[in-house]
């Protein structure tokens, strides 16, 4: 063989390494793939994919470029894929496509679960990272025929450190114990040796436990984003009325905030209701309706039941005797509102029965200019 040519097959092999390798790891390739087509085809999953578009294009390709790879972790932690959230590390998801944030999305989530990569576990102090080993690992695990099977579960077992982990609860809960199953096991995975013909068996412990949690991850995630898109419901209550030197109640129990839930231990998940640190946060009053043409709201209130004084309302103009139109609104804890109408009555006797009245949605009131998540 000429010198030249063993110069030929050495660049041609080091050009399919690398080609593995980039496709393994820093543009997702077939593991990241294979997890994102289980995850979707799950079902609690796929009956929300209608809300999204171009599920194939995401499916086949959860890449992202080297640069949106900084602070993965962070931006998962702090649901920066959410429109309108800030990413910790700068990164402007708002400008991304929903195609393209959601393969990066997906890809962030797969990431922070692979052990020697870009988890918590890596995290200083005592972190540990290792972008070479985490591509054999990737390429290891691409290979593979099978992937962790999570549909009917949120929890999982790692036989390795006789640990069971149950993404169960909210979002937070489940970042919280995302968290805790990569750095429980950091030593577990600094020791692994992720190179080829290197305990192999080992490799594919380490391989089948970051892919089962990952996966329960960019389920929770993909849920949790698809919710995010519809609007805050509003509860209506029994029209309100009330007289003079009394009190009128205002209910909005069962209102809720989409993306507010709540993981059961079967892999399915359940509305969180009312006033929630996850969900809505407080309710606003327009009692004498002069927000749309640029008044203030009247009142806040923390909880899903008001108790206000009549005369209190009278006071803000709202005339006896009739049928009086007033806003309220919910605000989430990303800030974004949504804002009902409703009637009530105020007099000194009983209120007559409307003839056609309920609760309208009237979103897009001139004070609430922030668009609902789209």
């Amino acid at each position: 063989m000429s010198k030249h040519v063993l110069i030929r097959c050495i660049l041609v092999g080091m050009s399919s390494l690398l080609l593995v390798s980039t496709s393994a790891f820093g543009w997702g390739g077939p593991s990241h793939s294979a997890m994102c087509h289980q995850v979707f085809d799950d079902a609690v999953v796929a009956p929300l994919l209608d809300a999204i578009d171009d599920v194939d294009e995401i499916e086949d390709y959860t890449g992202e470029p080297g640069s949106w790879q900084d602070g993965q972790w962070d931006n998962v932690e702090a649901r920066a894929y959410i429109p309108g959230i800030s990413s910790p590390n700068g990164k402007n998801w708002d400008s991304l496509d929903e195609t393209t944030r959601l393969k990066y999305m997906m890809h962030n989530c797969g990431d922070v679960a692979v052990p020697i990569g870009h988890s918590p576990a890596c995290y200083n102090p005592g972190g540990y990272s290792h972008t070479i080993n985490e591509a054999a690992l990737e390429a290891q695990v691409s290979l593979w025929d099978t992937y962790p099977d999570i549909e009917g579960t949120s929890s999982w077992y790692n036989d390795e450190t006789n640990t069971t982990y149950s993404y169960t609860g909210t979002i937070t809960d489940i970042l919280d114990e995302h968290y805790d199953a990569c750095r429980n096991n950091m030593t577990w995975f600094k020791s692994t040796k992720h190179w080829w013909g290197h305990y192999p068996s080992d490799n594919h412990d380490a391989g089948w436990n970051g892919t089962a949690i990952a996966q329960l991850l960019m389920r929770a995630m993909i849920v949790d984003y698809i919710l995010a898109k519809e609007n805050i419901y509003v509860a209506g209550d029994a029209l309100p009325t009330g007289s003079a030197g009394g009190t009128i109640l205002f209910d909005r129990a069962g209102s809720y905030d989409p993306d507010c839930i709540e993981w059961d231990s079967d892999g399915e998940y359940s509305q969180i209701y009312g006033v929630h640190d996850q969900g809505i946060q407080y309710y606003l009053y327009d009692f004498n309706g002069d927000v749309p043409s640029g008044g203030a709201w009247d009142y806040i209130s923390y909880n899903d039941e008001l108790e206000y004084s009549v005369n209190d309302l009278i006071g803000f103009g709202i005339p006896t005797n009739q049928w009086s139109w007033f806003y309220v609104a919910a605000v989430d804890n990303e800030g974004t509102a949504w804002s009902a109408g409703d009637w009530m009555y105020l007099s000194s006797g009983g209120a007559p029965e409307p003839a056609s009245l309920s609760l309208l949605a009237v979103g897009g009131l001139a004070l609430l200019r922030r668009r609902k998540r789209q």
